[in-house]
């Protein structure tokens, strides 16, 4: 998931690009308020959809014919996702963008004794609206 979410976010926010000075900036601004997570729609928070999340979330789940949300024995974890997928997703993304956030790329561990709490199912459920509750559920 770690090794998904760095291929992510060096090609949707072209990390390879720019100063050092640039980058600590566009990682801070990202990390500030887990802005990378969500973006505003019509004045309003929406929660998961950014297209660097959801490109995540089918690359390491959907895109091919052997991934576990395709296959029959797994797929009902995945469809529709689960509290504890997108949990993870956030934290490997948070885990991505941490390595950048000096302007060098120095490696952070995705561990869970590291990421344990940061992005627990519940605080996942507090960010999505009604309507999206209801589709999970």
């Amino acid at each position: 998931m770690a090794d998904g979410a760095r291929r992510t976010i060096v090609r949707s926010y072209r990390l390879h690009l720019g100063s050092e000075t640039e980058l600590r900036i566009q990682v801070k601004e990202l990390l500030f308020d887990d802005h990378y997570l969500s973006k505003v729609i019509e004045d309003k928070k929406s929660w998961f959809t950014r297209m660097e999340v959801l490109d995540l979330i089918y690359h390491q789940f959907f895109f091919t014919a052997n991934s576990l949300g395709r296959q029959p024995t797994t797929s009902q974890f995945f469809q529709p996702l689960a509290p504890q997928t997108l949990a993870l997703v956030a934290a490997a993304i948070h885990c991505a963008l941490s390595e950048y956030a000096t302007g060098k790329k120095v490696t952070v561990m995705f561990s869970q004794d590291e990421y344990r709490g940061k992005f627990c199912p519940s605080t996942v459920m507090n960010c999505i609206t009604a309507e999206a509750t209801a589709l999970i559920n």
